[in-house]
């Protein structure tokens, strides 16, 4: 299985899976594509507790920025964080690929129809000075992924070794 697969993400096959052959002179193309069909339809990995886990522990996180954020600049770029982020951790709970800029939103579309046009129209809002809808659909988000995540999260990074 391709690291692509494992993180859910793979531009490249959903290209040659979804895109048009121009040309093809040997057949190659054709079984590229077959190939990544079959790939783009076929049954991913299971979703980890610990990706599941590390994924709220980031949006419970910013969250919290986003309750305590002044600083117009700052809060774009907080909102923007938190509905890639919440659209993310839906697509993660209904175990189907991301996606990124446009695709994350077309990958939402099958799962939670609407969930990108809620998060438009909330962070909008938020941008304009009301944070009360973005703030109450991202705690929707996280609570079907299993509730925000703060006592007893910890990762560990490798171990050095002599």
């Amino acid at each position: 299985m391709t690291p692509e697969i494992v993180r859910r993400n793979s531009p490249l096959l959903w290209m040659c899976a979804e895109g048009a052959l121009l040309h093809d002179a040997d057949g190659t193309g054709a079984r590229i594509a077959e190939t990544a069909k079959r790939l783009t339809t076929a049954a991913l990995p299971p979703v980890t507790d610990t990706v599941l886990e590390d994924a709220r522990y980031a949006l419970t996180d910013l969250l919290d920025d986003f309750a305590v954020c002044t600083d117009p600049g700052e809060r774009l770029f907080v909102v923007a964080e938190l509905v890639r982020r919440s659209a993310e951790l839906a697509l993660l709970t209904h175990g189907t690929w991301l996606g990124g800029g446009k695709w994350l939103a077309r990958r939402l579309d099958p799962v939670a129809p609407d969930l990108a046009a809620r998060l438009d129209e909330t962070a909008q809002a938020a941008l304009r000075g009301a944070p009360e809808g973005l703030t109450s659909l991202v705690t929707e988000v996280l609570d079907a992924a299993g509730g925000p995540v703060w006592e007893g999260y910890r990762r560990s990074g490798p171990r050095k070794t002599a």
